[in-house]
Protein backbone atom coordinates (compact mmCIF):
# COMPACT_ATOMS: atom_id res chain seq x y z
CA UNK A 1 0.00 0.00 0.00
CA UNK A 2 3.05 2.32 0.68
CA UNK A 3 4.64 1.21 -2.13
CA UNK A 4 1.92 2.33 -4.17
CA UNK A 5 1.35 5.45 -3.25
CA UNK A 6 5.02 5.89 -3.51
CA UNK A 7 4.84 5.03 -6.93
CA UNK A 8 1.71 6.95 -7.86
CA UNK A 9 3.66 10.09 -6.31
CA UNK A 10 6.31 9.56 -8.25
CA UNK A 11 4.34 9.10 -11.39
CA UNK A 12 2.44 12.68 -10.41
CA UNK A 13 5.99 14.73 -10.01
CA UNK A 14 7.16 12.91 -13.39
CA UNK A 15 3.73 14.31 -14.93
CA UNK A 16 4.45 17.57 -13.26
CA UNK A 17 8.07 17.95 -13.75
CA UNK A 18 7.15 17.36 -17.81
CA UNK A 19 4.59 20.61 -17.47
CA UNK A 20 6.04 22.42 -15.39
CA UNK A 21 7.89 24.42 -18.36
CA UNK A 22 4.23 25.22 -19.42
CA UNK A 23 2.71 26.11 -16.52
CA UNK A 24 5.09 28.94 -15.28
CA UNK A 25 5.28 30.27 -19.05
CA UNK A 26 1.24 30.11 -18.87
CA UNK A 27 1.65 32.19 -15.14
CA UNK A 28 4.05 34.48 -16.63
CA UNK A 29 1.75 35.32 -19.54
CA UNK A 30 -1.07 35.86 -17.78
CA UNK A 31 0.32 38.12 -15.10
CA UNK A 32 2.02 40.10 -17.34
CA UNK A 33 -1.58 40.29 -19.25
CA UNK A 34 -2.86 41.19 -15.99
CA UNK A 35 -0.33 43.74 -15.13
CA UNK A 36 -0.62 45.69 -18.75
CA UNK A 37 -4.65 45.59 -18.61
CA UNK A 38 -4.51 47.32 -15.34
CA UNK A 39 -1.83 50.06 -16.89
CA UNK A 40 -4.36 50.18 -19.81
CA UNK A 41 -7.15 51.13 -17.86
CA UNK A 42 -5.34 53.66 -15.92
CA UNK A 43 -4.41 55.57 -19.10
CA UNK A 44 -7.69 55.63 -20.50
CA UNK A 45 -9.37 56.80 -17.40
CA UNK A 46 -6.60 59.60 -17.04
CA UNK A 47 -7.23 60.05 -20.99
CA UNK A 48 -10.90 60.55 -20.68
CA UNK A 49 -10.20 63.01 -17.31
CA UNK A 50 -8.24 65.05 -19.38
CA UNK A 51 -10.58 64.91 -22.26
CA UNK A 52 -13.16 66.46 -20.22
CA UNK A 53 -10.71 69.45 -18.76
CA UNK A 54 -10.28 70.01 -22.29
CA UNK A 55 -13.85 70.76 -23.03
CA UNK A 56 -14.30 72.58 -20.28
CA UNK A 57 -11.67 75.04 -20.87
CA UNK A 58 -12.47 74.95 -24.26
CA UNK A 59 -16.05 76.05 -23.44
CA UNK A 60 -14.56 78.85 -20.92
CA UNK A 61 -12.06 79.74 -23.73
CA UNK A 62 -14.50 80.51 -25.80
CA UNK A 63 -16.77 82.33 -23.07
CA UNK A 64 -14.01 84.55 -22.26
CA UNK A 65 -13.44 85.86 -25.69
CA UNK A 66 -17.08 86.81 -25.98
CA UNK A 67 -16.95 88.63 -22.97
CA UNK A 68 -13.34 90.00 -24.60
CA UNK A 69 -14.91 90.86 -28.09
CA UNK A 70 -18.29 92.60 -25.51
CA UNK A 71 -15.95 94.73 -23.38
CA UNK A 72 -13.43 95.74 -26.25
CA UNK A 73 -16.18 96.84 -28.64
CA UNK A 74 -15.84 100.04 -30.08
CA UNK A 75 -18.91 101.99 -28.81
CA UNK A 76 -18.17 100.64 -25.50
CA UNK A 77 -15.15 102.67 -25.52
CA UNK A 78 -16.24 105.57 -26.67
CA UNK A 79 -19.15 105.87 -24.06
CA UNK A 80 -16.87 105.14 -21.52
CA UNK A 81 -14.39 108.08 -22.93
CA UNK A 82 -17.40 110.29 -22.61
CA UNK A 83 -18.99 109.73 -19.75
CA UNK A 84 -16.10 108.53 -17.49
CA UNK A 85 -13.65 110.77 -18.60
CA UNK A 86 -15.35 113.85 -20.32
CA UNK A 87 -14.14 113.42 -23.84
CA UNK A 88 -15.36 115.01 -26.26
CA UNK A 89 -15.85 114.29 -30.44
CA UNK A 90 -12.94 115.63 -32.65
CA UNK A 91 -14.14 118.21 -34.55
CA UNK A 92 -11.82 118.34 -37.63
CA UNK A 93 -12.39 122.00 -38.33
CA UNK A 94 -10.37 122.96 -35.48
CA UNK A 95 -7.41 120.49 -35.86
CA UNK A 96 -4.52 121.74 -37.52
CA UNK A 97 -2.06 119.70 -39.23
CA UNK A 98 1.39 120.42 -39.24
CA UNK A 99 3.84 119.65 -42.14
CA UNK A 100 7.27 119.47 -42.44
Amino acid sequence: MIKDTVIELKRDFIYIKRYIKFWVFFLCVSGTMALYNQYYFKVNKEITDLTHVKNQLTAKNMMLKKDISKLSSPDRIGKIAKRKLGMQPVDYSKVRFIDK
